[in-house]
């Protein structure tokens, strides 16, 4: 009876946990902009400015992305960790709109655990995901709230956003949070020869337009694919994972699927409660 109990506190805490998910109370501006645009500060208020420390003189830099999924919980891409799995190395950043300054609207959390998925391949970048376990729980506030996460594959042509501070075609790289919105490829037409020739596996999909032009690149990684279902809340369809090159033709971001995951990061949050 006690075992029953704890597994029935776990399932509620859980489900506590990922209530009241995908809702902006600032809602994004520019989203019939095909290309990508600079976000309305707080309109993504899941998006996490993931950190790691210098190793040595102190001080910090951004180099992938994240989505909170409940009040202690970051979502990213495994190929984000690598083999640093320490998490003292890692700050989380939320609610922030410079990726190299402070806004007054953020909130910093250091991190107690780090996980990834146990059949992460590094090779393949198949099961690219993990799980970061931040180290005190979060405000939420209109700059500050989880994402969904999508039990649901949504079909090619959605239009979904990719947010994140990575790279861009232009000369001079933004500092501050940017947004493209893309449609969802068939697997089928982006595992084609002269595509992906076979490599998108069931546990991925892509994203983009066959010409190239409007794509995720390096720093959004671990990022979130995020798509509106017919309850107006956005869902984590996708992590920010891989792709040859940035918006080229018939080389579309690649994302890991994340309704493939449902069950284990319930697993892995449940055990670390």
């Amino acid at each position: 009876m006690m075992m029953l109990a704890r597994l029935t506190l776990l399932c509620c805490l859980v489900a506590a946990a990922f209530a009241a998910c995908g809702k902006q109370a600032i809602p994004p501006t520019n989203l019939k902009i095909v290309g990508g645009v600079e976000a309305r500060p707080g309109s993504w208020p899941w998006q996490v400015n993931l950190r790691q420390k210098y190793t040595f003189g102190g001080g910090d830099y951004q180099f992938c992305g994240g989505s909170l999924i409940n009040h202690q919980w970051v979502v990213t891409a495994a190929h984000c960790i690598g083999k640093n799995s320490k998490p003292s190395s890692y700050i989380v950043v939320l609610g922030a709109h410079q990726r190299d300054s402070a806004d007054s609207s953020q909130q910093q959390f250091g991190v107690t655990q780090v996980i990834t998925h146990r059949d992460f391949s590094s090779r393949t970048l198949d099961n690219d995901i993990a799980l970061m376990q931040l180290d005190k729980q979060v405000t939420v506030n209109e700059y500050i709230s989880p994402v969904c996460l999508s039990g649901e594959n949504f079909p090619a042509g959605t239009n979904c956003v990719v947010t994140g501070w990575g790279d861009t075609e232009s000369t001079i790289e933004p500092s501050t949070l940017q947004q493209v919105v893309v449609p969802i490829i068939d697997t089928t037409t982006c595992n084609q020869p002269l595509w992906y020739g076979g490599e998108i596996t069931d546990n991925m999909f892509c994203a983009g337009f066959a010409e190239g032009g409007k794509d995720s690149c390096q720093g959004d990684s671990g990022g979130p694919f995020v798509c509106k279902n017919s309850s107006g809340e956005y869902e984590l369809t996708g992590v920010v994972s891989w792709g040859y090159g940035c918006a080229d033709s018939r080389k579309p971001g690649v994302y890991t699927r994340v309704s493939n995951y449902i069950d284990w990061i319930n697993e892995q949050i449940s055990t670390g409660l």
